[in-house]
């Protein structure tokens, strides 16, 4: 296997390791590394059995690189979760999972701090937040939140390879085609594919929509 793309995956990690702050890890590169493990296993699989030297220096190497691999996101999970906790934002480029789950993180913190605050001033919760599991107040609150929770979200990207042919987004709207340098603000479910593979490139996320 290429020695380029273990080699990446190694310094990435090393990098997470050696410093505090966050490391930048774009979706291209995640999922580059992400293929590599693939292919890597994959290749193990193709070694004849009486191979037995060649698979055992396989299989570690498969080894090796989920370790790193899932090491890796484990500590930039840790970091992120601690940066949302403190109400700040990560100083690397996080990947969209990773900023998914740093907004709902930092969102449900801002949110209990409210609270707090407001119980600290005296004054009464939130006429919806004083009811049993079991009411009917609850249930609509549940049904607000999961609908609140299937809204489609944005995503602000730049596209780095054309797009000739117009697609429909989650919305239901039309959008493109697209040509290398456009920006457009579209569907976040519509862009996690080309994020993966190279086509467009995230410029900032925003929940509300928009689109050239």
């Amino acid at each position: 296997m290429s020695d380029t793309g273990y080699d990446e995956i190694s310094k990435s990690w090393q990098a997470e390791i050696e410093n505090s702050e966050l490391q930048d890890l774009e979706d291209l590169r995640l999922s580059r590394m992400a293929t590599y493990l693939s292919k890597t296993r994959l290749s193990l699989a193709e070694i004849p059995a009486n191979e037995i030297l060649q698979t055992d220096l396989l299989m570690q190497e498969v080894q090796n690189l989920e370790f790193m691999l899932n090491d890796l996101l484990m500590l930039r999970k840790k970091k992120i979760l601690n940066a949302a906790l403190s109400q700040r934002r990560p100083l690397g480029t996080m990947t969209f999972a990773e900023e998914e789950y740093f907004n709902r993180v930092l969102r449900a913190v801002e949110g209990h701090l409210e609270s707090t605050k407001s119980v600290l001033a005296g004054a009464p919760l939130p006429e919806g937040k004083m009811h049993d599991k079991d009411s009917p107040q609850a249930s609509r609150t549940m049904t607000e939140v999961t609908s609140s929770s299937e809204r489609v979200e944005y995503v602000s990207v730049v596209f780095l390879r054309p797009v000739e042919t117009a697609f429909v987004g989650l919305d239901e709207e039309t959008y493109g085609p697209f040509k290398a340098g456009d920006n457009a603000m579209i569907p976040v479910e519509n862009a996690r594919t080309w994020l993966r593979d190279g086509t467009v490139a995230r410029v900032a996320i925003d929940k509300k929509k928009g689109h050239d």
